[in-house]
């Protein structure tokens, strides 16, 4: 093969080695589970935040911010956004911190933390949706108990 041949199949292969992005990690997708999530109680999000391992300071700074009145009396609306804040902050952070991880160990590591939350059903509606390679909605939530 000339190094012309080479060089373009070692291009193919870099190239297919680059995966596109898990669909259930999409922003669109974390922002259907911020409002899931942030619509059960005020520490959800915070919580979920933990169990995905970003940093407290983080975390409490992202609530901080969130009102000027503190956390405890946010409106729904301001949880949800202050989830959605956390999960887009996590995603980032395994971005610049580990971008050589996998997809699915993303995905995996999402699961794991709603898992530990006690929102088993949630954590398999993402499982199944990473699967089928689709985005979360609002209508996979939909009738969960847990």
């Amino acid at each position: 093969m000339c190094s012309s041949g080479l060089l373009n199949a070692n291009a193919a292969s870099s190239t297919s080695a680059l995966k596109k992005e898990a669909a259930v990690l999409k922003d669109t997708s974390l922002a259907v589970l911020s409002r899931e999530l942030g619509a059960l109680d005020k520490q959800s999000g915070l919580m979920l935040g933990m169990y995905l391992n970003v940093p407290n300071t983080t975390i409490v700074n992202i609530a901080n911010a969130a009102s000027d009145d503190g956390y405890s009396d946010v409106s729904d609306r301001t949880r949800i956004d202050t989830t959605q804040k956390i999960l887009l902050t996590w995603k980032d952070s395994r971005k610049d911190m580990r971008p050589k991880i996998k997809e699915r160990k993303k995905v995996k590591q999402l699961a794991r933390a709603v898992t530990e939350m006690g929102k088993s059903e949630m954590a398999s509606v993402i499982t199944e949706k990473h699967g089928e390679n689709a985005e979360l909605t609002a209508d996979a939530f939909t009738g969960l108990t847990s």
